[in-house]
C-alpha cells in the first residue's frame, strides 16, 4: 500500500496525520499504518478540540481506555501519547548484545561477528533480509516482531 492508497483507506482525515506518520523507516509500511490511523483516530476522536482525549472521548475504545490508565499522574491522553516512538527497535537486551558483538561499530554484524550471538549465527541467512552480508539491528528487530503473534483489534 502506498501512501496515497494509505490516505484513502484511512479517509481524509489522513491528510492532516500523514506527514508524521510517513517518517517512519522505508521497510515500516505497517508502522507508518498504524502511526496514520492512531493520529487520524485521536483527530476524529478529540470532540472538543482541545488536543486531549479525556475518559468521556475514549469511551468504548478498549486499546484507548488502557493507554489512559497507564499515564501517570494524568487524566487526559496527548497525541504523543499514541504515536510511536521511531522506528528504530527499542529492546534494551537486543541493543545491548548487538552492541557487545559488533566490534568494528559499523552497526552491523558480519558472520564472524554474528557468532560471538549463537542464535544470530544459526539463522544469519534468514536474518539478513537484504541480502547484503550483514545483519543489522532493524532486520534483528523486524524479525522479532514477525514472531509476535498477531495483536486482536479492538
Amino acid at each position: 500500500m502506498t501512501a496515497p492508497s494509505a490516505i484513502r483507506v484511512l479517509g481524509p482525515l489522513a491528510l492532516a496525520a500523514t506527514p508524521l506518520a510517513l517518517q517512519a523507516a522505508p521497510g515500516d509500511q505497517p508502522l507508518r499504518v498504524y502511526s496514520a490511523r492512531m493520529e487520524t483516530l485521536f483527530i476524529r476522536l478529540d470532540v472538543n478540540r482541545d488536543g486531549r482525549l479525556d475518559a468521556s472521548e475514549v469511551q468504548g475504545r478498549r486499546v484507548l481506555n488502557r493507554v489512559l490508565q497507564r499515564q501517570n499522574n494524568r487524566s487526559y491522553l496527548l497525541l504523543e501519547d499514541l504515536r510511536l516512538p521511531d522506528a528504530s527497535p527499542s529492546g534494551p537486551r537486543l541493543k545491548h548484545h548487538f552492541s557487545l558483538a559488533d566490534r568494528n561499530r559499523n552497526r552491523r554484524l558480519d558472520p564472524q561477528e554474528a557468532k560471538r550471538i549463537p542464535w544470530i549465527s544459526r539463522n544469519f541467512k534468514a536474518l539478513d533480509r537484504d541480502r547484503d552480508g550483514t545483519v543489522t539491528l532493524q532486520e534483528l528487530w523486524t524479525h522479532q516482531r514477525s514472531l509476535a503473534p498477531p495483536q486482536r483489534r479492538p
